[in-house]
Formats: C-alpha cells, structure tokens, sequence
C-alpha cells in the first residue's frame, strides 16, 4: 500500500481545484462560446390552427396572420404544405417591422371519413429560419362502412365469387347505392335504406382491368363517394 504524505495530499488538492476552474470557465463562457440558434423574424399568431369536425369531400378556407418581429422589411419568398390538400396562397409585398400579413390556407378534408387531420405549412424568408403552423382536424363519420380494403381472389378460382361490402348510417338518413365506379358489382336494391349491401363481382372487376380502387356512390348527402381499395392476387410462380 502506497502511503500518501502530507505534501501528496496538497499536490492531489490542487490538481482538484484546477480541475474544477476550468470546468467553470467554459461553463460560463470562458472557453469555446456556444453558437446561438437564430430565430426566424416571422412568427405565426398561433402555433397550430384548429379546424374542429369538418365533412367528408368539401373544403374549407382559414386565414392566418403572421407578424414581422424584426427591425427590418420581410418578404415571404415561399410557403410550403406537406400535403397537397393544404393549399396556401399570399402577397408578395414586404412586410415592415412589427406589421403582420395574411396567409390564407384551403383544405380539403377529403373522401375518407372518421379520421384525423394533422396538416404543416412552413413559411420561408430570405436568410433566415423557417418557420411552420400546424393545421388539425377531422373528418365526420355519416356512412360507416366495410371491408374499406379487400382481397381480389385468384383466377384458379373458377366458381363464381362475389365479395359484400356493407354500408350502414350513422347519423340515420336513409341512403341509396346511385353507382359503383368501375360497374363491378352486382344489382342492388333502390330502396332507400338504413344499411345497404354491394356485392363485388370479381369477374366484372377483371373485365374492367382489375381497378385498384373502387368507389361507392351514395345518395347520402353528407357522404357521396366512398372509396374501396383492391388488392391484387399475386400468382407464385
């Protein structure tokens, strides 16, 4: 065992202590200096915008504002969405120090119902940070309905095959079937109804070049198409 004289306590010390300055030198700025993160000179009023339950197959338009917080004019070189759905349009016109503009933005909430929207628009100037808006939302339900994605049989298959979708109101309005796009299914009834039944037939759906989406027509008038997708067989080899 090493013994530790008084002078090795000292020197152990002070090696502790120079250890402990530097440490809080470049803590506190004294060594390499940190790069700040820039801001943008842009700022939305608002982080995320909230457009609450929307219809299936409308759209519709919100207007933000978006404020110019620095000491010079600034002008929106671009605005982009991450969704087509999402379409932004704005004026060129530099924006002078702590004025704000307008950013009008047109959703579309689409044809599939009972889901959520979550939409970014990112706004950019010249030489700075971009800076993003969130758009959320839904979509109502009016027509519940299912298999919304089904399985094409194979063509070894050589009995007749049909497959049933099955649609049902959910707000109870009466609805008819008015068309299946491509006309691959069976008659149906033209009454209207509470809940309706289409009855794919597979060989129509060869004949119609094996669509990979199929859409329902309905007269319900919350939930005009309905949109199925196919999935094709794939033969092994």
């Amino acid at each position: 065992m090493q013994m530790m004289t008084s002078r090795d306590v000292a020197q152990q010390c002070l090696r502790g202590f120079a250890t402990i300055f530097v440490a809080l030198l470049f803590s506190c700025g004294g060594g390499e200096s940190r790069e700040q993160v820039p801001t943008s000179p842009i700022v939305f009023e608002t982080a995320i915008v909230k457009l609450g339950e929307m219809a299936p197959e409308v759209t519709q338009t919100l207007t933000v504002k978006v404020k110019n917080v620095s000491a010079s004019p600034q002008t929106i070189e671009n605005v982009i969405s991450d969704c087509s759905c999402a379409t932004p349009t704005w004026a060129d016109e530099p924006i002078a120090p702590g004025a704000t503009a307008e950013i009008a933005i047109t959703v579309e909430s689409g044809s599939k119902q009972g889901i959520k929207l979550s939409k970014r628009v990112t706004v950019i100037v010249k030489d700075a940070p971009p800076v993003s808006l969130g758009i959320e939302g839904s979509v109502q339900t009016f027509v519940t309905y299912g298999p919304d994605s089904i399985d094409a049989p194979s063509d070894a298959v050589t009995e007749p095959s049909k497959t049933e979708i099955v649609l049902e109101s959910a707000d109870s309005t009466l609805f008819t079937i008015n068309a299946v796009l491509p006309a691959v299914n069976l008659v149906q009834q033209q009454t209207p109804a509470l809940r309706q039944i289409v009855s794919i037939d597979w060989d129509k759906w060869r004949a119609s070049g094996r669509p990979m989406k199929i859409e329902i027509l309905t007269s319900h008038p919350k939930a005009p198409t309905l949109p199925v997708i196919v999935r094709r067989f794939i033969e092994s080899k």
